[in-house]
């Protein structure tokens, strides 16, 4: 089965590795990337079960980062098999381990093809990688939340932008769009879907879309835009 027309790999970027806490209300998403889409019947959001740096409580972003613990290895099989029913034709995957290693869960079930995306990895934790969580993960969330509010000039220091995350993000989402699959899988990160779908989906919020492990959103590309028809944040 051919997964997509014209599917590319982009530049690798760091990550954050397990970071989530709570985040203020988006005031919605912008005009921007959100116009005259159309592509599969539904494309669900799934952040990546539990990983290895998360449990250790640091802000790991080096490409492809640790994988998942036992645990979170045995709940994406779960949740693979409890999802399979929805009929994945497709799935795509941020580059990092935790990430793939969920998806080659859903593929194993589904018999799906995987694709790699890098443009669907965490956002870069710049200067804070490698770092204890508790120590940092505040200064890096203040940048995040912004985005999530819509105020995308900030960077990172040592990182990316608002307004670069958020490119890259929807370059991966366009490729995504571009698939023969009716429904379709993508694997990717707590803040990097919070962000883009406070920005992108019309009528969602951060608050809606933040996602604990195995948590989804479901979407339905529509002439008007990305619509959420689906929120389970805490998965299945």
């Amino acid at each position: 089965m051919a997964v997509s027309r014209r599917l590319v790999l982009v530049g690798s970027l760091t990550v954050l590795v397990g970071c989530s806490a709570t985040a203020p209300t988006s005031s919605g998403p912008t005009p921007d990337g959100v116009a005259s889409l159309d592509g599969p019947a539904t494309v669900t959001l799934l952040r990546h079960g539990e990983s290895i740096a998360s449990a250790r409580g640091i802000l790991s972003t080096v490409n492809p980062g640790q994988g998942l613990t036992q645990q979170g290895a045995a709940e994406a099989k779960r949740v693979a098999g409890v999802l399979a029913a929805r009929g994945y034709g497709a799935i795509f995957t941020s580059p990092l381990a935790r990430a793939s290693q969920t998806a080659a869960a859903f593929a194993e079930v589904t018999g799906a093809d995987v694709v790699v995306l890098d443009g669907l990895a965490e956002i870069s934790a710049g200067a804070y990688e490698g770092h204890s969580a508790s120590d940092y993960g505040a200064d890096y969330l203040e940048y995040v939340d912004a985005w999530a509010r819509g105020e995308l000039d900030g960077s990172i220091p040592g990182g990316e932008s608002g307004r670069e995350f958020l490119a890259r993000m929807d370059a991966a989402m366009t490729q995504v769009l571009d698939t023969d699959a009716r429904n379709v899988l993508v694997v990717s990160h707590g803040e990097a879907i919070r962000v883009w779908a406070g920005n992108r989906v019309l009528g969602a919020t951060a608050d809606a879309v933040r996602l604990g492990y195995n948590g989804f959103a479901t979407l339905r590309p529509a002439p008007s835009g990305w619509q959420l028809t689906e929120a389970r944040p805490e998965g299945p």
